[in-house]
């Protein structure tokens, strides 16, 4: 049963590696788990966020980059990036999202949006 005080990353804890790559825009790959669970939440919006900070020039020098979103009250989210060794790289505000969990956090290493189980 779904719990919103545990993490998306929580409740899909049984994906370790993967045996698929999905594409998806702009040349990223998703995990089995990613796509999981932007399927099964309905959170594309949160990999078009991270697909669209790419093309800033910070975020083509990471190779590495935890991204991660968290309930500020009811509807509203904050995201953020960080280069894995707590440099933010980005915030933004997320005004509105029916997105069920508290938090949920993907990695990005080179093309390929994986959770962090799935390293």
């Amino acid at each position: 049963m779904k719990n919103p005080n545990i993490s998306a990353n929580e409740f899909y804890n049984e994906f370790m590696g993967t045996e698929c790559y999905y594409s998806y825009m702009f040349g990223i790959l998703l995990t089995d788990g990613v796509k999981t669970i932007a399927d099964q939440e309905e959170c594309y919006w949160f990999l078009d966020c991270i697909a669209s900070y790419q093309f800033e020039e910070k975020f083509r020098k990471e190779e590495f980059q935890v991204w991660k979103i968290e309930r500020v009250n009811d509807t509203q989210f904050k995201l953020s990036a960080t280069d894995g060794n707590n440099k933010v790289l980005a915030t933004q505000d997320i005004e509105s999202s029916d997105f069920f969990f508290n938090e949920f956090t993907i990695w990005k290493e080179d093309k390929v949006l994986l959770l962090p189980s799935e390293h």
